[in-house]
């Protein structure tokens, strides 16, 4: 899925990213912080991303992301998909977004200490949404999750 214009590891994504997000007017009295705390917290990595199609990323499923069995709990992997669109969704629509319905499907089990590699790619990009799909395998390459989600394009005010 690369092709010439494929940007691949995680610090040269995100310095993409951040440029474009700090080219965008911030509203009055706040002061973005760049990577936002809930990316920290959830610490993907991004590994590619493919202008105007995908982004890929992986992440090792930290202890403290388990539930009482040791599993992922599924509100994680929602927000790992939400972590993983919402930059995807700037860098399409090269204007702020905001996620406005987010659907997860969980098809089997993952385990703390499991790798994850998740992929989002564009569905539809409009003016107005953005329609973006997801997929998470497992280490084995199982597919574990997936997500659909929608994404209104917040417009930039003229100058």
């Amino acid at each position: 899925m690369s092709d010439d214009a494929t940007i691949h590891g995680h610090e040269e994504i995100l310095k993409q990213t951040i440029e474009l997000f700090r080219s965008f007017p911030a509203p009055p009295g706040i002061n973005l912080e760049l990577p936002p705390p809930s990316s920290k917290t959830l610490d993907i990595q991004f590994e590619e991303y493919v202008p105007g199609k995908s982004l890929t990323a992986t992440l090792m499923v930290p202890k403290h992301f388990g539930n009482a069995v040791g599993l992922l709990q599924g509100g994680f992997i929602a927000a790992l998909f939400d972590d993983l669109m919402g930059p995807l969704s700037y860098l399409i629509a090269r204007s702020p977004t905001t996620s406005m319905e987010l659907t997860t499907h969980f098809l089997r089990p993952v385990f703390v200490g499991e790798q994850l590699k998740m992929t989002a790619t564009v569905r539809k990009a409009g003016r107005t949404a953005v329609y973006l799909a997801a997929e998470a395998y497992n280490g084995g390459g199982k597919l574990v999750a997936t997500a659909m989600s929608t994404i209104q394009v917040i417009p930039l005010p003229s100058a």
